[in-house]
């Protein structure tokens, strides 16, 4: 079964491009607060690791966070990395950070949608060294862990 996770997930990266899909959505330091982090992503049903994956959370207003992951792979298989972005999640301010969480929330990748892989689930806490996330890609249930690198709040 996570053999053919993984074929299926390198097939639809294959079809969507043969390079690095790279987002054009990363919004400038000086527009938002932003939390950047550098770690190590799991997906625990195949145990592929990825690490020094670069992740920054976005304040996009007093309710709701994007996030963004840099050069991810979900797969030994995948030929490429991507830069995916989760609009819209939700956050709360914490006495040592912020949590944050949502549920059908479709990523984008180059601006595109990928309905597919839509995310579940999600679930993640900040506090002033490091980031953990979980969530679920589709079927596909993946952990962030990661230590807070540059801060702006």
């Amino acid at each position: 079964m996570n053999k053919l996770l993984s074929v299926a997930i390198t097939a639809a990266v294959l079809m969507l491009t043969a390079c690095h899909i790279v987002s054009q959505e990363e919004p400038t330091q000086e527009e938002t607060d932003a939390i950047e982090a550098y770690g190590l992503l799991t997906i625990p049903s195949s145990g592929f690791t990825k690490e020094n994956v670069r992740t920054k959370l976005v304040l996009v207003s007093d309710e709701q966070l994007d996030l963004y992951m840099f050069d991810v792979k979900f797969a030994t298989l995948m030929p490429v990395t991507i830069d995916m972005v989760i609009s819209g999640v939700d956050y709360r301010k914490t006495a040592d950070g912020i949590e944050f969480s949502g549920t059908g929330i479709v990523p984008t990748a180059g601006n595109k949608p990928y309905e597919k892989y839509i995310v579940t689930d999600l679930h993640g806490r900040m506090t002033a060294d490091s980031m953990i996330i979980s969530n679920n890609y589709g079927d596909t249930p993946a952990v962030y862990e990661g230590k807070i690198r540059i801060s702006n709040l």
